[in-house]
């Protein structure tokens, strides 16, 4: 239990610790756009690395990483595996699904490890931007982003709750498992409803840490939406500059390169 932790920030002082938070709230922006503008996996494996480069960069554990993203990681495959199901008819069989018959196409293949591609990269990038910067500074710099405090608040509060809750629930478990609950053993309904043993009181757990919060606010006349200073202005540095000139001049380079067909798993089409 020594091993659980209540926030994603892990502290240190990399490179990537040390950037503005603005400018790194700025490329999980830029990174959504990117994901968007292509669909080929192979231009999309570029802004992945980028993601790759941050982890490096930021000093961060890749196993803690990967672990903390692994939703994320599930997510991707299983809808790489639903687009190639749906685009099973569309293009160039390479293979079939055993006992089903039905044949695995070139573009449901790519296509669907496109979509992939986006997933991995939006939820890594936003990964990597909690774990290397404080909750404090992400609301500060959504706050001098000229976003409305109420907002930079709540993501601050969600951040600051989902570690909190995953440790919560790892709590749970184990006592649960304490009391003889196996819940690995038994059929797949068997082992479905034994998970209601911690259900259950996540979810009043949940319930009570959020009413706690709320009466807290009140009691000390919190309104979000009265002006405020924060004691941690963020100030962008030359570093800042050079990656924000960087990835606009990606971004345009990217824009006209799809405006040219290229980028896309059919040219002029997806």
């Amino acid at each position: 239990m020594a091993n659980i932790r209540t926030d994603f920030f892990q502290g240190g002082n990399s490179p990537v610790t040390r950037l503005d938070a603005r400018t790194k709230l700025l490329y999980v922006g830029w990174v959504f756009i990117m994901i968007m503008v292509f669909s080929h996996p192979l231009y999309q494996a570029l802004t992945f690395a980028t993601v790759l480069a941050m982890i490096i960069a930021g000093h961060l554990s890749w196993r803690q990483v990967f672990r903390s993203g692994r939703i994320g990681l599930y997510v991707g495959f299983f809808s790489w595996l639903l687009w190639t199901l749906f685009l099973r008819n569309t293009g160039h069989p390479l293979a079939a699904i055993p006992v089903l018959s039905w044949p695995i196409t070139d573009l449901g293949f790519t296509y669907g490890l496109g979509v992939a591609f986006r997933i991995f990269t939006l939820f890594f990038a936003f990964i990597v931007v909690a774990m290397t910067t404080s909750t404090r500074d992400l609301i500060a710099g959504l706050y001098y982003l000229r976003l409305p405090f109420a907002f930079s608040f709540v993501i601050g509060i969600i951040l600051r709750l989902i570690p909190h809750f995953l440790a919560e629930h790892e709590t749970i478990v184990e006592a649960q498992k304490s009391r003889a609950c196996e819940f690995d053993k038994g059929g797949l309904w068997s082992r479905f409803k034994k998970h209601t043993a911690y259900v259950i009181p996540l979810s009043l757990r949940s319930l009570k840490i959020v009413n706690d919060m709320s009466v807290a606010m009140e009691s000390r006349a919190f309104d979000p939406n009265r002006p405020r200073t924060l004691i941690n202005r963020p100030v962008f540095r030359t570093i800042d500059y050079i990656l924000l000139a960087v990835m606009g001049v990606w971004l345009g380079m990217a824009v006209t390169v799809r405006l040219h067909g290229f980028g896309g798993v059919i040219p002029g089409l997806l």
